[in-house]
């Protein structure tokens, strides 16, 4: 079951990752009164299993302590769509799709010629 999907903006990497305002709380952990959860996610091919901090404050939910290093490690760019995802042994998962592939197809779909960003991925 999808709990988000996002296209990453460079704050997100830079600070926090804000969950979008349609993200599917109930596929979340219950924060059960508490600001912050724990949520151990699964990245890539590797199946590499971190701890991301979720907290909720002021009726944003966002990952905290342990995304920043996430996005940093395995590059994330500015651009790049993530999805999260509650498989159905109630782990979580989180998938990147580069957004220069995104850009290359919108041009292609809308018919518009540009080869600045011609990058192998």
């Amino acid at each position: 079951m999808e709990v988000f999907n996002k296209k990453l903006m460079s704050v997100d990497l830079e600070r926090q990752l804000v969950l979008p305002n349609n993200t599917n709380t109930e596929a979340l952990p219950p924060f059960n009164g508490s600001r912050d959860i724990v949520i151990p996610i699964t990245f890539g091919h590797d199946a590499v299993e971190v701890d991301v901090h979720c907290s909720c404050r002021a009726g944003r939910i966002a990952f905290t302590r342990g995304w920043v290093e996430i996005a940093r490690n395995l590059r994330f760019n500015a651009g790049d769509f993530v999805a999260l995802r509650r498989e159905d042994n109630g782990r979580y998962k989180m998938t990147v799709r580069s957004g220069c592939l995104s850009r290359r197809r919108e041009r292609e779909r809308f018919g518009k010629e540009d080869r600045s960003d011609n990058q192998v991925i």
